[in-house]
């Protein structure tokens, strides 16, 4: 009685249990690849330099990156900044105001973030270009509100600022300040040359880094008359022959870090934001001072999001220095250079969540990227690059705050 009993319910139910079996494996793929999609979408991140144009590439959990595709046709785009809360990219062309191909000049880019979501690597539609009043803008930076695109140009030592329309269309300069003086260094300072501008937190000042001049200057961000004014404390005098190239502002706003071109070294300076007023912590050497050769200069700056390390590249010595951030009063103290795997690293970027730094290296056309140690700050080779020509600048795509 039992036995054609059991043999019936093997014939009945095996088949349910295989085919409910099927459908949880299915399932459970499914799920597994809505979990992994973001991840493996990666983020996607820009390039420019003095190559054709603007390239996009994607970076992936492990450290590899898409094969660049060109997304926009500029001759010498060599740096970015992003509108905070729409999906414009501007972009300086670092050429001269007679230029007879391209003059000076400040593009807006429109991006469809619907295509990064998608897995695609989005275009860029070109909004509009407004005209630069100055020589070789080569920095481009954004305020945290996206009501000004303030532009550093280093052939003239001017700085320019350019209201923002609600779209992101820029409109015409509004405020031109042109900066005098000189350094002490003859090759190199004979004039003002300024390389980067930055907005503080609060969106009150606008801080720029005067390569020939030896100053960090400060401006009041006047957003009624849309123009820049000298602060009451109107600058940081560094060292003769410095060379102040970029700064970097420490994630709790009280901090800046300057690193010098000229003198391979990286300032630590406090900020207060309610006078405007920089004061010089510590300068430290960005290679060991038995390394260090004539011809050799630094180029970037940057924070790690966790405030704790801070990252400059090296020029000639052709690594990326570590410091660690004092915990009492902020100085930086260089802990170890490492390689980028090229020849002179210019720019280079931290992705957001801080995981990954990607090393571009101008004179051997590469970029390389490299895990970060959250504990230790120190940089590990993935073992993955790409090429780009002449790479000068990374910017990756970030979520908009607020509408």
């Amino acid at each position: 009685m039992h036995k054609p009993t059991n043999r019936f319910a093997s014939l009945v139910f095996a088949p349910l249990l295989l085919m409910t079996a099927l459908l949880l494996t299915l399932a459970s793929s499914v799920f597994a690849q809505q979990a992994a999609g973001p991840q493996r979408a990666g983020q996607v991140f820009w390039i420019g330099g003095y190559g054709p144009g603007i390239y996009a590439s994607r970076l992936q959990g492990d450290g590899s990156m898409a094969q660049p595709q060109l997304v926009a046709t500029q001759a010498k785009a060599s740096f970015f900044a992003l509108h905070p809360k729409l999906d414009v990219l501007y972009v300086v062309t670092e050429t001269a105001i007679n230029d007879q191909e391209r003059a000076a000049s400040l593009a807006a880019y429109q991006f469809d973030r619907a295509g990064y979501l998608s897995g695609g690597l989005p275009d860029l539609k070109l909004l509009n270009i407004e005209r630069v009043r100055g020589n070789g803008p080569c920095h481009v930076t954004v305020d945290s509100e996206g009501r000004f695109a303030v532009v550093a140009n280093y052939g003239s030592g001017s700085v320019s600022l350019f209201p923002l329309q609600s779209s992101g269309l820029l409109e015409a300069e509004s405020s031109t300040l042109q900066h005098q003086g000189s350094g002490p260094n003859t090759a190199r300072q004979q004039g003002p040359h300024a390389h980067c501008s930055m907005v503080d937190p609060t969106n009150r000042w606008v801080l720029v880094a005067d390569l020939g001049l030896d100053q960090v200057l400060v401006y009041k961000l006047d957003a009624q008359s849309k123009k820049l004014v000298p602060g009451p404390n109107p600058m940081l005098k560094l060292a003769g022959g410095a060379g102040p190239r970029h700064i970097a502002f420490h994630p709790d706003g009280k901090l800046l870090y300057v690193i010098n071109e000229i003198g391979m070294t990286l300032t630590s300076a406090a900020w207060d934001a309610e006078t405007g007023k920089l004061t010089e912590i510590a300068t430290v050497r960005t290679v060991p001072e038995e390394q260090l050769q004539g011809g050799w200069s630094t180029a970037e700056v940057l924070v790690h999001p966790s405030g704790r390390f801070v990252y400059g590249s090296n020029r000639g010595h052709d690594t990326i220095a570590l410091f660690a951030v004092s915990p009492q009063n902020g100085a930086a103290t260089r802990i170890e250079n490492f390689s980028t795997l090229g020849k002179t690293p210019r720019n280079f970027r931290i992705d957001p969540q801080g995981q990954f730094l990607l090393a571009e290296n101008q004179d051997s056309n590469t970029i390389h990227s490299f895990a970060i140690d959250r504990g230790t700050g120190f940089l590990k080779p993935t073992g993955h690059s790409i090429s780009a020509e002449k790479p000068a600048c990374i910017k990756f795509m970030t979520t908009p705050v607020g509408p």
